[in-house]
């Protein structure tokens, strides 16, 4: 199998699926080598120049980190108050709702009024309005490891579940640590950290799901079950294990969602489900269907999205984002039918089709895209300018999306699909014919 990008493509129609898992190409050479030296040559040099100063807006993605890092240091050393007006944070949609889940009042947390009084008599004002909970109930169980805390150590608990475990997950994935220092420094990464939400885990446990799918299916299928925590991160995975006829991983992952739905309905209560079905359901379609731009679709990543953009009403929009769902399935489908496929390349593409797939996804949510882009770049011996701008769209892609009024990001996401579809050990040639310069 070759360490560039190489010859034999996913693509080719095959006779089945290759059950001898032995035979698939393993993951175990590319721990150690590897580098990230640029691949620049004359072609290249006025791209990578541009890419270099456009790199400004990841290193602005530093700022609230650090001022997440000084909020929760102030409070906890002098006891100041966390407050939306010191803080842009979804925190302060998940410590509240984790505090009501344990509650009789929990099917309350999807009345937008209701729960935003909460919040504010816990927060004071400052609370934006679209700042409400409307996650489907399992994802409920995330917030309630926060009950025991109150909002200055909850803000560290929550910022540490949502960035420690990546690093056991990438690890169990096979990620070289390069790779994943390169992915947790990503603008995804930080973005999704400084804002409190769940992109860096719910990406990092995504990868190793699909690492996992052929050497151990039921650790996949449980992966891909815990992933329904948030189902929009992982809704590729039934895909996967039927295309790979991993019936075995399936089963668990079905009995993993719905262990999950059983032990919130516990907790909650059952009228948790109706609340979220007739509430719930009604305030996120309406946060998707708000006109562009608004403070939070400049950062989103869907085809919905930029579709509105581009000024198509909702049914239209609604309507591209069924074709791009569609086609992203049946890629995926045909990708994880292939008898021989390189594993991280393969992963590469699941991830970025993943993005395609969903009308609901951030910035944020290229976490899995930028480790994958990350781990590619380091097994070819470097990033190439598709890999930098990759690499470093979550940051620049909301800057163009306010300045321009359009959003552009399932472009990109598609030119990492190509690129991870034509990777090494074959998913294909280094970049489409069109392309003057290998990228």
């Amino acid at each position: 199998m070759e360490t560039s990008f190489g010859h034999v493509s996913l693509i080719r129609p095959a006779r089945g699926v290759d059950k001898q898992r032995s035979k698939e190409p393993g993951v175990e050479p590319d721990r150690t080598h590897g580098s990230f030296r640029p691949v620049i040559d004359r072609w290249t040099v006025v791209p990578w120049f541009v890419l270099g100063l456009a790199a400004v807006t990841w290193l602005n993605l530093f700022r609230p980190v650090f001022h997440l890092a000084a909020v929760i240091a102030d409070s906890l050393a002098h006891g100041a108050p966390v407050t939306a007006r010191h803080l842009h944070s979804d925190f302060f949609a998940f410590w509240p709702a984790g505090h009501i889940a344990a509650t009789a009042e929990a099917a309350r947390i999807y009345d937008s009024a209701w729960f935003a009084a909460w919040s504010t008599a816990q927060f004071g004002p400052g609370l934006p309005s679209y700042m409400q909970y409307f996650y489907p109930p399992p994802s409920l169980l995330t917030t309630l490891p926060l009950l025991p805390f109150g909002p200055a150590a909850g803000l560290l608990a929550w910022t540490l579940l949502i960035s420690l475990p990546c690093i056991p997950l990438l690890r169990r994935a096979g990620a070289p640590w390069p790779v994943i220092a390169a992915g947790l420094l990503s603008a995804a990464s930080l973005t999704g950290i400084s804002i409190g939400e769940f992109g860096p885990i719910a990406g990092s446990a995504f990868i190793a799901a699909l690492m996992a799918v052929s050497r151990r299916p039921d650790v996949a299928g449980g992966l891909f079950g815990l992933i329904s925590l948030k189902p929009q991160a992982g809704l590729l995975g039934p895909v996967v294990l039927v295309a790979r006829g991993e019936w075995r991983g399936l089963a668990v992952g079905i009995a993993v969602t719905a262990a999950l739905a059983a032990a919130v309905t516990l907790v909650a209560g059952p009228a948790i489900w109706p609340a979220f079905l007739r509430q719930g359901m009604a305030v996120a379609h309406a946060h998707l269907i708000a006109p562009f731009p608004s403070v939070y679709e400049t950062s989103g990543v869907s085809v919905f999205w930029m579709a509105r953009s581009l000024g198509a009403p909702v049914g239209l929009a609604g309507l591209c984002q069924g074709v791009s769902a569609l086609a992203a399935s049946i890629w995926c489908w045909h990708a994880w039918r292939r008898k021989e496929a390189d594993p991280v390349a393969r992963a590469a593409l699941t991830v970025c089709l993943t993005l395609l797939v969903t009308p609901y996804a951030y910035a944020n949510d290229m976490t899995g895209l930028s480790v994958m882009v990350a781990w590619l770049a380091w097994r070819r011996g470097g990033p190439g300018v598709a890999d930098a701008l990759l690499w470093l769209w979550p940051a620049l892609g909301p800057v163009i999306a306010r300045v321009l009024h359009v959003e552009i990001a399932p472009l990109v996401i598609l030119l990492g699909a190509l690129r991870a579809a034509r990777a090494p050990g074959g998913i294909g040639t280094p970049a489409p014919a069109c392309y003057p310069a290998p990228i």
